[in-house]
């Protein structure tokens, strides 16, 4: 496959990008917590195993009702939802409603023209499949079947993955996940169901910096292995595992109405020790599910199809042409930074633009101008007014 960050597809298991508030210690205080039902524990364990069968069974819709339930039960807002223990790993639950269709989210991030971090992007900076059973045309035939197909359709892959860096730390991770997607009728509507198990621990977790307030999307990355908190900047910090299952229910064809329940699970610290708690992954969920819906039902986000032209024609953009744009981006960057006394103060003498554009990737580079386009497209202050789509 082409190893090009664009061609990526990723639904929210980016959700561990949000997730790693582990070693701040200022979560706010957690709501009461409840484990989620025991029929529902079992749903996700069938789940959960489709991913790990190679075999390839089949997928029965019989097998999801108990959370589909759940998913369209009323729920108290002072209750922090969680697995049990049968998992091995801290959990959460979250709820949320996005005002359009699965048909429309599955040609915006299933297309595989379309950079898959414009619709997550307080939480991933970039990714790309890396397997797909199948081959590549398999995108094209979920989102056909998206469009009225009376039997599931089940797509199986791999996926490399880097996300943000955390609000607290600073810790950005990459790391690699089997993935599984669902798309299947159910009662009178549609659902579309993601599932992920992430392969093994991520790479060491490095430093950066969001600028600004997280719904700016503005980042700031470095090589540099550590946590931006004092006294633990030495730490080499870890995501150890993480896993999880995401819902999307359109319940009336007719009404462009999303429900989407998302439980994940996180393990991550440092000297093997897990320092997540549930209240942590909650609060990443909220952010990855903000971002999430701010962007579909923005307006100004254009049509998928083009989306699709505008993207298709950048994939043979060489290296140098993007490091061209790109020192233009990190100049303008650098230039918010010292103007800025909170950003300067936050990030110090720790920016070189020069250096950190001779050691970005192609795939870096792709990502970092889509995401200034994106913030183009929705008004959201970009760097700069020209970009190479």
């Amino acid at each position: 496959m082409n190893p090009v960050a664009y061609p990526s597809r990723t639904f929210l298991s980016l959700i561990a990008g949000g997730l790693l508030f582990l070693m701040a210690g200022s979560a706010a205080a957690s709501d009461t917590p409840a484990d989620l039902p025991s029929d529902v524990t079992s749903t996700l364990h069938y789940l959960l195993d489709l991913v790990d069968n190679e075999g390839g069974a089949a997928f029965d819709a019989r097998h999801i009702e108990p959370l589909m339930t759940f998913l369209l039960s009323p729920k108290t807002d002072d209750t922090l939802y969680r697995a049990d223990d049968s998992f091995d790993a801290p959990s959460a639950y979250n709820e949320f409603t996005v005002n359009t269709g699965v048909q429309r989210i599955t040609d915006y991030i299933l297309d595989a023209d379309i950079p898959s971090f414009f619709f997550w992007p307080s939480s991933l900076r970039l990714s790309r499949w890396t397997r797909v059973d199948g081959g590549d045309q398999q995108f094209e035939r979920l989102r056909s079947a998206s469009n009225g197909s009376k039997t599931p359709f089940i797509l199986k892959g791999a996926e490399h993955i880097a996300i943000t860096p955390d609000q607290h730390t600073g810790a950005y991770y990459s790391y690699d996940v089997d993935r599984l997607v669902i798309l299947s009728p159910y009662q009178k509507g549609k659902v579309m169901i993601n599932v992920y198990r992430q392969q093994e621990p991520s790479a060491v977790g490095r430093r950066g910096w969001v600028l600004g307030k997280d719904e700016e999307w503005s980042y700031l990355y470095t090589p540099d292995k550590g946590l931006n908190v004092k006294g633990l900047g030495w730490a080499d910090t870890y995501m150890y595992d993480s896993f999880g299952v995401t819902v999307y229910y359109q319940a009336d064809p007719k009404k462009p109405v999303v429900t989407c329940g998302t439980v994940s699970w996180v393990k991550a610290g440092w000297a093997g020790i897990n320092m997540v708690k549930s209240k942590h992954i909650h609060r990443g969920l909220v952010r990855v599910a903000d971002a999430f819906t701010a962007v579909l039902e923005d307006p100004r986000l254009p049509e998928p199809a083009q989306l699709a032209e505008t993207f298709s024609k950048s994939k043979d953009i060489p290296t140098p042409t993007l490091r061209a744009y790109a020192k233009d981006y990190l100049s303008g960057l650098e230039q918010r930074i010292a103007s800025s006394d909170t950003l300067l103060k936050k990030v110090g003498g720790k920016f070189d633009s020069q250096t950190l554009l001779e050691q970005m990737t192609h795939d870096e580079l792709y990502a970092a101008l889509a995401l200034d386009y994106l913030k183009k497209l929705l008004g959201h202050d970009p760097v700069m007014d020209s970009h190479p789509f």
